[in-house]
């Protein structure tokens, strides 16, 4: 995913980047839930629906209640294993310890050792999909085995701690987007809701019901609905900078065209940088003395 990001799409910032991999993700593994796991493969589930249109919310209804204790088993996995394994870290307590056993700390330049102590970063769209994915479930299972919700809801205790920790005082940002993710998984949020309902309608039809499907059939496009209203009441707005914000900006900043203004703007960058500073083999040796155009004194 993230290759298609960068080589295919030309995705030019980091915030894009993983905004494009949370999404093809996402949908990577609601596919692996209502289609690979139900029903064993990919292809046998499309020849289903292309040969019975009508009846693919009972093939949805069959399936899904027949792995309910997969997805329990799963989120225990994750409650047991998976936060542990975040917690600890142990890619890169591997790698750290490899390179100091691999490579000798005092031959290494400066360049080499800022990559072996290099920060570590936050991978959004890693992150993002493996919870909502644990919402989906919760969503589809909560009225076909109630027994899910508890350990759903231990799981995101157990996470919050986790990654308040890690946020906190491992992971060290590389980009600031503003928060430009969080709708994007709130809406994929409501999307899996939606393919829970569809669920639960199917279900209620091989169940036999007639007048519950009937009265949730408008759940769907209700959420449905209300995904379009969140997306231009919340998301489109905070896309932009509000006039009454931006006016109140210009009052406020004393903007200077002549001191903010650089004379070399529109001009090459190789021809206007400036002069190299020459940096120390390591920062635990004395500074170098140079002038204010970077040379050595």
């Amino acid at each position: 995913f993230s290759w298609i990001a960068n080589a295919h799409e030309n995705r030019k910032t980091f915030s894009s980047v993983q905004a494009s991999i949370l999404g093809r993700y996402f949908y990577y593994q609601l596919a692996n839930i209502y289609v690979t796991v139900t029903a064993g493969s990919l292809w046998d589930s499309v020849e289903k629906i292309i040969d019975q249109p009508t009846s693919s919310l009972d093939i949805l209804g069959r399936a899904l209640p027949q792995v309910v204790g997969y997805f329990i088993s799963l989120l225990l996995t994750k409650l047991m294993a998976g936060l542990p394994i975040v917690l600890l870290r142990g890619g890169a307590l591997f790698r750290f310890q490899f390179l100091r056993w691999t490579f000798s700390e005092d031959k290494l330049t400066q360049r080499e050792l800022d990559e072996v102590y290099r920060r570590q970063e936050l991978w959004y769209g890693w992150e993002y999909p493996t919870q909502l994915l644990v919402i989906v479930i919760c969503f589809t299972y909560s009225v076909i085995s109630p027994i899910i919700l508890p350990i759903g809801s231990v799981y995101f205790f157990c996470a919050l701690l986790v990654y308040k920790k890690q946020v906190l005082h491992v992971y060290t940002p590389f980009y600031e987007s503003g928060g430009a993710m969080f709708p994007g998984a709130c809406l994929r949020m409501l999307s899996g809701l939606i393919c829970s309902h569809m669920t639960l309608i199917g279900y209620l039809i091989i169940r036999g019901g007639f007048l519950q499907p009937l009265v949730l059939v408008p759940l769907p496009f209700f959420t449905f609905y209300m995904t379009r209203i969140f997306t231009a009441m919340y998301d489109i707005p905070s896309r932009s900078l509000s006039l009454e914000r931006a006016s109140e900006l210009d009052r406020c900043s004393h903007f200077d065209q002549n001191k903010v203004f650089r004379k070399n703007a529109f001009r090459q960058p190789v021809i206007a940088e400036e002069p190299p500073i020459v940096k120390p083999y390591r920062t635990a040796y004395p500074t170098l003395n140079t002038d204010s155009k970077g040379f050595l004194t």
